[in-house]
């Protein structure tokens, strides 16, 4: 009768993942994490002005038919007031509106404030100048 004796496996220092492994792991990880998030951030702030700047540019357009419907006089200053009314509750109260018209041209300048992640005081006053002919 002979009797089968199993291999004796030795323990290697080397099998698995030390903790010191997982942890640098686990901050490169982390790193990458942060950065899409930031980038994400980013992202979300400019669609926010990005949508300003399409309200400015409607606002522009709005003042223009404006002057056109007038038949191309510089608007009433009730006209003139509810359009920057309307325009303040969108771009902000610090928002401004100047229609001047001369010959056949209507010039028509909106101003508002956005945010501006790489400013030194995080926003930046944008100008949209629009000319129409009437």
């Amino acid at each position: 009768m002979s009797v089968r004796v199993a291999p004796v496996r030795r323990i290697h220092k080397e099998s698995g993942f030390s903790m010191i492994e997982v942890l640098v792991a686990l901050l490169v990880l982390a790193i990458g994490l942060l950065g899409v998030a930031g980038v994400q951030l980013l992202s979300m702030q400019q669609t926010a002005n990005s949508t300003l700047r399409s309200e400015a540019t409607l606002y522009a357009q709005t003042a223009a038919d404006r002057v056109r419907a007038n038949g191309g006089d510089v608007l009433d200053s009730a006209d003139l007031a509810q359009l920057e009314a309307n325009m303040q509750q969108v771009l902000g109260a610090d928002s401004d509106l100047q229609i001047s018209v001369s010959a056949d041209v209507a010039q028509i300048t909106v101003q508002w404030t956005e945010r501006d992640p790489f400013s030194d005081s995080g926003s930046a006053t944008q100008t949209l100048t629009m000319n129409a002919s009437l």
